[in-house]
């Protein structure tokens, strides 16, 4: 899953380096906004903190991405991994230069920036791209949830809290995803197909009032394929990710 994702970004940025060396400068403008959001998480594994695009460091990444562009060979392996490592090292001298200018023994750096010896492999790529991927697909979860009117937290306190409901629940809602009647009706209407539900699958009408937003929410990760939240939706028994 993370491992086709980072395949594909690593793709893309090769097909514009590509077209940057055959002098096309607005390549690299094309595959920016794709990109960046692993630089400023490569930043934020080296530095040991949360960077923003607003940080010093982040400036830092955006000439490596320049300089990625400039030096790239294929022979170097991944261009992901290549890029990975010329903001590390960037990022490293920066603080070099940072704690000379306060005067602070060199000799501090190695065991303040112990991520200096981060290794930018495949590894470290995949959970990266698998990490910006999730938290990419629970922002849109969110708002599709808003459509719905239902926030995170009305998700929380409105689940099931025995085993036996909550079960029950996501079977429901297995049964809506998978009917291509119902589930159109969820989608076009923002609204539970209560009485669809009620009639062809004689399912209590005060269970789906109960229990009608975390049905609304299974659902919907069902429906739209959120990948890495649909784990936590399987039904007991039905772990069988190759189908319901």
């Amino acid at each position: 899953m993370s491992m086709s994702r980072s395949s594909g970004l690593d793709e893309k940025l090769v097909d514009a380096w590509k077209k940057y060396r055959e002098g096309d400068s607005k390549a690299v403008d094309d595959v920016y906004d794709s990109v960046f959001p692993f630089c400023l998480r490569i930043c934020s594994r080296i530095c040991r903190e949360y960077i923003n695009d607003s940080d010093e460091e982040a400036s830092i990444a955006r000439l490596a991405v320049m300089e990625a562009f400039d030096n790239y060979n294929p022979e170097r392996g991944k261009f992901l991994v290549y890029l990975g490592q010329v903001i590390k090292s960037r990022i490293i001298d920066y603080k070099r230069s940072q704690k000379k200018r306060r005067a602070i023994p060199l000799s501090l750096l190695s065991r303040e920036l112990t991520d200096g010896n981060l290794e930018i492999n495949d590894r470290l790529i995949d959970d990266i791209i698998d990490d910006l991927a999730r938290k990419q697909e629970i922002e849109t979860f969110k708002s599709i949830l808003g459509k719905f009117k239902i926030s995170f937290g009305d998700l929380a306190n409105s689940s099931p809290r025995q085993q036996r409901s909550r079960q029950k629940a996501k079977e429901i809602a297995w049964l809506l995803a998978g009917d291509m009647e119902l589930s159109r009706f969820l989608i076009e209407k923002n609204m539970l197909p209560s009485k669809l539900l009620q009639h062809k699958y004689r399912v209590d009408k005060k269970y789906l009032e109960k229990y009608r937003k975390f049905i609304i929410s299974v659902a919907i990760i069902i429906i739209y394929d959120l990948s890495h939240l649909k784990p936590y939706v399987w039904p007991d028994g039905r772990g069988d990710k190759n189908g319901w």
